[in-house]
Formats: C-alpha cells, sequence, structure tokens
C-alpha cells in the first residue's frame, strides 16, 4: 500500500478502487461488501484492509475497524493511514491515551503530510492535551495552509485552549477556503454554545445539517440546541403566566404588558434558529424529530465527524 496519503484513491485493483468511491459517498456497507470477495483473493491486500478498516469505521463498527487497522499495519508497516484510523476508532471508543499513542505513530511515520499532524491535534484535544494539540496543529497549518480542515481542527485546539476569538478565525479562515465547508459551521455552532448564544448555534447547526443532510451529527447538534431553546421558552412562558396571573405589585394592567413583554422576548430570541431550522431538508428533519423525541440533554454537543487528516475525508 505504502499510500501515505490515505485517501485510498490511488490506481489499483478495480475493487478496492470502487470501495474508495463508496466511501467518498458515504456507502461504508456496500464498501465492505465490495471488499469481501478482494479480501478472499488477496488476503495480504494492505490497501484493501485499511479499506476495509475505513468502511467499518464509517459504519460504527469500531472495534472491528481497529482489527482491520492493525492487520493493515502489520502488511505494510511504513503504511500512516492505519494507524489514523485506528486513532478515531479508540477516541470514539474512550481511550484517549491509546488515541495519542496511534496518532503519534502515525505523524512518526509521515511527519511530512499534513493528515498525521491534524490527526494528533484532534487525539490531543479529545484526551485534553490542549498544548500538544496546538503544536501539532501548528505543523500541519505550516505544511498544507490552503487545506480547510487544517484550518478547523487549529479551531478546535483553540476551543479548547478557551481562546474563542482564535477559534472564530481559524473556522472563517477554513470557510474562506471552503464556504461549503460544513465542519467549519458546526465548529462555529460550537463556539456559539460556548459563548451561551443558542440562536446562533442553532442557527449554524442547521446551516451544517442543511449542507451535509446525511451526517447525523450535525442533525442531532441542531437538535440538542433546539431542545435548550425550547426550555428557555418554556421557562419565559411560565414567568408570563405568572405575571399575568399573580405577581404582586404592579396594576391589574400591568400585569397583562408584562407577560406580553416577555412572550415577545421569547419569540424574538427564537425565531431565526427556527426559521433555519425549517429549512432543513427531509433526512435532516427527520433526524431531528428523532433526537428530540430521546430527549436530548444540552450540554452534549458533539464535534464534527473527524476531519480528513483523522480517518480521511468523513464529511
Amino acid at each position: 500500500m505504502t499510500s501515505h496519503d490515505g485517501d485510498g484513491s490511488g490506481a489499483g485493483p478495480p475493487g478496492p478502487d470502487r470501495a474508495a468511491v463508496m466511501i467518498e459517498l458515504g456507502r461504508f456497507a456496500d464498501a465492505i461488501r465490495a471488499l469481501g470477495p478482494v479480501l478472499a483473493a488477496t488476503p495480504d491486500d494492505a490497501r484493501a484492509w485499511c479499506l476495509l478498516a475505513r468502511a467499518l469505521l464509517g459504519g460504527g463498527e469500531l472495534a472491528a475497524a481497529i482489527a482491520a487497522a492493525r492487520r493493515a499495519s502489520a502488511l505494510d508497516p511504513a503504511a500512516d493511514w492505519p494507524y489514523r484510523i485506528a486513532s478515531t476508532a479508540l477516541t470514539s471508543l474512550g481511550r484517549p491515551a491509546d488515541a495519542v499513542g496511534a496518532a503519534r505513530q502515525a505523524r512518526l511515520l509521515a511527519p511530512w503530510a499534513w493528515r498525521s499532524h491534524i490527526c494528533l491535534a484532534q487525539a490531543a484535544a479529545s484526551a485534553g492535551q490542549h498544548e500538544l494539540a496546538a503544536e501539532a496543529a501548528r505543523a500541519a497549518l505550516a505544511i498544507a495552509p490552503q487545506e480547510p480542515d487544517v484550518h478547523v481542527t487549529a479551531g478546535k485546539a483553540a476551543l479548547g485552549r478557551g481562546d474563542l476569538a482564535a477559534a472564530v478565525a481559524s473556522q472563517r479562515a477554513a470557510l474562506a477556503l471552503d464556504p461549503a465547508h460544513a465542519g467549519a459551521v458546526n465548529e462555529l455552532g460550537l463556539i456559539s454554545l460556548r459563548s451561551r448564544d443558542r440562536a446562533s448555534a442553532a442557527g449554524y447547526f442547521a446551516r451544517a445539517a442543511r449542507s451535509e443532510p446525511g451526517c447525523a451529527v450535525f442533525g442531532q447538534n441542531a437538535a440538542l440546541a433546539l431542545a435548550g431553546i425550547a426550555w428557555l421558552v418554556a421557562a419565559q412562558a411560565a414567568a408570563a403566566a405568572l405575571l399575568a396571573a399573580g405577581a404582586t405589585g404592579f396594576g391589574l394592567a400591568g400585569r397583562p404588558v408584562l407577560a406580553a413583554v416577555a412572550a415577545a422576548g421569547a419569540a424574538l430570541m427564537t425565531w431565526r434558529p427556527i426559521a433555519s431550522l425549517a429549512r432543513l431538508p427531509v433526512p435532516a428533519r427527520r433526524q431531528l424529530a428523532r433526537s428530540l423525541r430521546a430527549r436530548p440533554q444540552p450540554g452534549v454537543m458533539r464535534w464534527t465527524r473527524p476531519a480528513r487528516g483523522q480517518a480521511e475525508y468523513q464529511r
């Protein structure tokens, strides 16, 4: 394999090439099925094992993805992509120290590759190692400032350090390079949440979900933001009802006015995110409805799916 860019798109047999295209399209189950006969015929094909690991990762089969990545690494010890896939899966499994270790190995094998640096930055940020995340993000920026994903990762590292201004600047730099970058938009939503601006956050999440309706994370984040807003609106409505029904110290004419003011404030706070969410594509609206029925709790917003450098193209 020895392809350190990790995109799985180099010239190769038709079977692996078809699987690579399916992965690019998010058709992970189809890619897994396509790779079955390939690996049965050529079990020592490191690239095919790595593609299988990537497809398993995309399908949420994390333990199987790690096993396939290890097989690919054993067949091609010089390849960094298997370690990046393993790092992503380990992060998702809640094993941050192991994820950082795998990412370090990926960077050791390919120090010239920006993907290996942002893989380490992602893993380190998830592990709470913010200085390491910042260092790795800076290295990626030095290698590939033209890559939007590098700026997205730098922004994540800045957000982890609590530097909101730098985080916003990095995401806007990514959008300047790729105005349709849903991951950068999603990150702006997370930054807005850190600033307690739920209305803006919901709008950003809705925009990200519209850009990529197949990504459950963006729809889930939009639903979580909407749920938070709904709680605030309910609280304001209750306060308005109390004012109208029995608040003391005001004349009878004053209470309805105060209630109307509270209701107007709730409407002003929510009209923009609700309008944005109303424009979601049908798949995203369905995901949003499922999320709301599951009673999501504020505060569990997720980052974007891993950037290109962590497990290759996942958006």
